[in-house]
């Protein structure tokens, strides 16, 4: 039951990121400011024609269906764990569902507060008044992040009781899963390229927090549990990373054999190269926070805090 909740309020926090991206993509096709690059003189233009503009759609957009697709996984998981008829099939995906959950809904809200404020920042000033609407997004995202287990406590279950489960080697598979599609990325050639070395790094990363966590918690539970929520942070931006590089591999694939809209395949493929080379890298940067341990933390008397 907790499970199926958890999951139902990261779709939540999934559901009102896509609408207020779907507001912010369409006032900034149609709001007129500034004069882009190359534009012709005395001709304001339309504000989706500026470069950070496109950077925060397409950041929300990415963030979007990364969010969407591991949801995805966990709800296939969820789904299998309970129907299939192979006892050995339930109970690995019984499994993935207990290692996916506190991802899919911690992650996944964070994600929907992120979203819900780029939003507001794409409409500028306007975004800040009530007539836009937007400001509502941001207000409704901000509670998924706290009930049902506020993500903090996400993340405490996820290096307490997740990571250890079989000693380790839920989240070995997982991670020996993700890597797996190393082999097809290198097949699919130079188009997929960036997103192959930037997942495979971001991989690494998630691997050697893991390791660091698993062995020191078991000596000092809080040196786990102060890098609980980077390390959740870390997991989801990887997982997503893993998630974008499957619909990447999919859409090239479909494109080449002259299968659906053409448009679209393309557009897919960008979005996921568009992630692997500005969110996956964040991965790298994640692991100090994560194995720094709980000294920082202890270091003030609660009194100067």
């Amino acid at each position: 039951m907790m499970n199926n909740a958890r999951l139902s309020v990261g779709v939540e926090g999934l559901a009102l990121a896509e609408r207020a991206y779907q507001d912010a993509l369409a006032y900034a096709q149609e709001r007129r400011q500034g004069r882009a690059i190359g534009a012709p003189a005395g001709e304001s233009s339309f504000i989706i024609e500026h470069p950070d503009v496109r950077r925060m759609l397409l950041t929300m957009k990415s963030s979007i269906e990364a969010m969407r697709g591991l949801i995805y996984v966990t709800a296939e998981a969820l789904d299998r764990a309970a129907n299939d008829p192979d006892e050995a099939v339930r109970e690995r995906n019984q499994e993935l569902t207990d290692l996916l959950i506190p991802i899919a809904k911690g992650w996944s809200t964070d994600l929907g507060v992120e979203v819900t404020s780029t939003a507001i920042q794409v409409y500028g000033g306007m975004g800040y008044v009530e007539e836009s609407g937007v400001a509502q997004h941001f207000r409704d995202a901000r509670i998924p992040p706290i009930y049902e287990g506020t993500n903090g406590i996400q993340g405490m279950d996820l290096v307490g009781r997740k990571l250890p489960m079989r000693a380790g080697g839920v989240m070995a598979d997982f991670i020996a899963g993700m890597r797996a599609l190393d082999d097809a990325l290198a097949d699919a050639g130079e188009d997929l390229a960036s997103i192959r070395t930037n997942l495979h790094q971001a991989v690494d990363a998630l691997e050697d927090a893991t390791n660091w966590i698993l062995t020191h918690g078991l000596e000092d539970p809080n040196q786990a549990l102060a890098g609980a929520t980077p390390y959740l942070r870390l997991f989801g931006v990887v997982a997503g990373g893993w998630v974008m590089a499957r619909q990447a591999l999919a859409a090239t694939e479909r494109a080449a054999s002259g299968e659906g809209d053409a448009d679209f395949l393309v557009a897919k493929v960008a979005t996921a190269r568009f992630y692997a080379e500005n969110t996956l890298p964040q991965a790298l940067g994640l692991v100090a926070p994560v194995t720094s341990g709980a000294a920082g933390l202890f270091a003030i008397e609660p009194k100067y805090l």
